[in-house]
């Protein structure tokens, strides 16, 4: 019987997800993948879902003198697909900078040079010097293509010895280079495997400067040799850092990793005595990372550092060390190490509810607003409100995309469009609100039902200005927020958290986001997925019939855009205070267009007003009535 029963169940389950799966558009690919087993319209990877990854032994060697880079490394890349690779993309980021390549933004004709220059490059027990044939290693772009002599099986393992050498840019800095004389922030500086995944095969999109990035996880063992005085920050855990800090920085790094209160572990006076490094310090500084998607490190011969720890997990009492990196002359950075410490406690405790997953994560003061895993690279700001909001953003960046494996290339709003409803939720708590309710609102107001406004589901790879600015950051925000706001906290953070124990440490796609969501609500949210993603509809509600009588108010609100989002009815009466009342964006489920809010109360009513602070709306001029009949 009790076999008998889950056969049913499993049938009633099927049977929904298919019914919910036939209202949402499908490419080939996504069909595709579902009927593979490696994706399911349960929204949970599918028996045969799999992913690569390559591990990282790095050795790295950078000279602020010449600005050269140079390393030798050893990947591990394993090919756990079913697939036979008959070549490989190798990524080399750098080249961003290299004369003649193809890129979205302007670099300085001081700052192009010859880009990455490949000195060794072992594959298996193979052997390539020529990266000019087309029939075994040529460049394209930012990828180096090698066809090696032996395919990659599936199911297998292959080593890749890499030895390069580039020059690190001194200006024109697009997420990495120098941002002093002293001071530097390095991103993107080894050559990695690109992406080979269920849905696309490898991932050969060349980096021009304005997509992110999409990586598989690995874990990263790293040495980074720099000059005696200078101090290095890094992904991952230090190893033997008493090599490299002096006793007493020892002494109070000790103290800040099990102190809730804010510790100048180096300060000026710390370099005025000399205190900063080992006398028997050989430049050498060692970092390890495991499952994470990328490695970046900064270094500085001046820069300040206070940190703190914060409780991340109240049952295990696993703390995170949080850091800020920075130069004394930027003011605004005194308080950004408190600015981190409470954005990390207030994501692992309150949205997204989910305990912090690194053991570490640094500010540094730098030139660009870009996150890495453990790393962020902030430049300074004008207003404390821009460094809480700025640092809140960043931070978040570590749910989405790298304890989620996103493709941000393709899809930006899956981390773009949580880390601006993630700063624009937290950043409030720290007395700092948006001043437009949510981040980026009056972008994505702006180009609304205009030609720019691009389906959230179109490929971000695909177009830029502010059709790719307001997607990944202002509606992606805030559909995340309608979406809440509709299914209420207990329900909404039950889904998200299903989704992220589902998918962390793996590549989740939009369909794996839409039905995972469907099945851990229980609801059939096709109909929201499909206006908000897919649809050519825009926010825009209004009041076009109101009337009063003995007490009693009837309110039309008219959805004239097409974009379901919730109906908030501010009241404001004759005597007393006003009164909202709210109606979430299912109200619009099944394409109604208008919606009849009766309402009764014991004072005459003088005005009322559709909206809030953070729903966006293309014409607020048609969102007021002013207490005469409007037919």
């Amino acid at each position: 019987m009790r076999y008998s029963k889950r056969i049913a169940f499993l049938f009633a389950i099927a049977f929904s997800t298919t019914s919910f799966s036939q209202s949402i558009y499908q490419s080939a690919t996504v069909r595709s993948a579902f009927k593979k087993g490696t994706r399911t319209i349960t929204g949970k990877p599918g028996v045969a879902y799999w992913q690569n990854s390559g591990d990282y032994n790095i050795h790295v060697n950078f000279n602020p003198a010449t600005n050269l880079l140079s390393g030798e490394e050893t990947i591990v890349y394993s090919n756990n697909s079913p697939d036979t690779l008959k070549r490989l993309i190798i990524r080399l980021f750098p080249d961003h900078y290299k004369k003649g390549v193809k890129r979205s933004d302007e670099i300085a004709e001081k700052d192009q040079n010859d880009g990455v220059s490949i000195e060794q490059l072992s594959v298996g027990n193979e052997s390539i010097t020529n990266f000019s044939n087309n029939k075994k290693a040529f460049h394209s772009n930012t990828n180096l293509i090698v066809i090696p002599k032996d395919m990659v099986l599936p199911h297998t393992k292959i080593n890749l010895n890499v030895k390069w050498h580039y020059t690190v840019n001194t200006g024109s800095q697009v997420r990495t280079g120098m941002v002093d004389s002293g001071s530097y922030f390095i991103a993107y500086f080894f050559p990695r495997l690109a992406v080979y995944d269920d849905m696309n095969g490898w991932d050969d999109w060349n980096y021009n400067g304005l997509q992110e990035f999409y990586n598989d996880f690995g874990n990263f063992n790293v040495e980074i040799k720099v000059p005696f005085n200078d101090v290095v920050w890094a992904t991952g855990e230090r190893l033997g850092e008493e090599a490299n800090l002096g006793p007493a920085i020892m002494q109070k790094l000790q103290q800040a990793k099990s102190s809730d209160k804010i510790i100048h572990v180096i300060d000026p006076a710390d370099y005025a005595t000399n205190a900063v490094i080992n006398s028997d310090n050989t430049g050498i500084w060692r970092f390890k990372a495991t499952g994470v998607s990328d490695f970046a490190f900064a270094v500085s011969d001046h820069y300040v550092w206070d940190a703190s720890s914060v409780l991340v997990d109240s049952l295990t009492k696993r703390t995170t060390l949080v850091s800020a990196a920075y130069n004394t002359k930027h003011k605004d950075y005194f308080d950004v190490a408190n600015q981190a410490h409470q954005s990390v406690y207030y994501m692992s405790h309150l949205y997204p509810k989910v305990a912090f997953p690194f053991p570490q994560i640094t500010v540094f003061d730098g030139t660009d607003q870009m996150e890495y895993p453990m790393m962020v690279n902030d430049n300074p700001t004008e207003t404390h409100k821009d460094a809480v909001q700025l640092t809140s953003h960043e931070i978040f960046h570590s749910y989405f995309p790298f304890y989620m494996g996103i493709n941000e290339t393709q899809y930006a709003w899956m981390d773009e469009g949580w880390a601006t409803i993630g700063e624009s939720v937290i950043s409030p708590i720290m007395g700092e609100p948006e001043d437009e309710g949510i981040y980026s609102k009056t972008r994505y107001e702006h180009i609304s039902g205009t030609d720019k406004d691009m389906p959230l589901i179109t490929n971000t790879k695909l177009y830029e200005g502010a059709a790719y600015l307001s997607n990944s950051y202002g509606k992606g925000g805030l559909c995340y927020w309608v979406l809440q706001d509709m299914l209420g906290d207990k329900l909404y953070f039950k889904a998200l958290h299903q989704y992220m124990s589902d998918w962390h440490g793996k590549h989740p796609i939009p369909y794996d986001f839409f039905y995972s969501f469907n099945n851990a609500t229980g609801k059939d949210l096709n109909w929201f997925w499909r206006t908000w993603f897919f649809d050519w509809v825009y926010a825009d509600l209004g009041i076009t019939k109101a009337a009063q009588q003995n007490g009693m108010i009837k309110v039309t609100v008219t959805n004239k855009g097409g974009l379901p989002v919730p109906v908030y009815l501010t009241f404001s009466f004759d005597k007393g205070e006003p009164k909202t009342v709210h109606y979430g964006a299912d109200v619009w489920k099944d394409g109604k267009t208008e919606f009849i809010v009766t309402q009764k109360f014991p004072n005459k009513i003088t005005f009322v007003r559709l909206g809030n602070d953070l729903t966006p709306d293309k014409n607020g001029e048609d969102n007021v009535w002013d207490g005469s009949d409007k037919k």
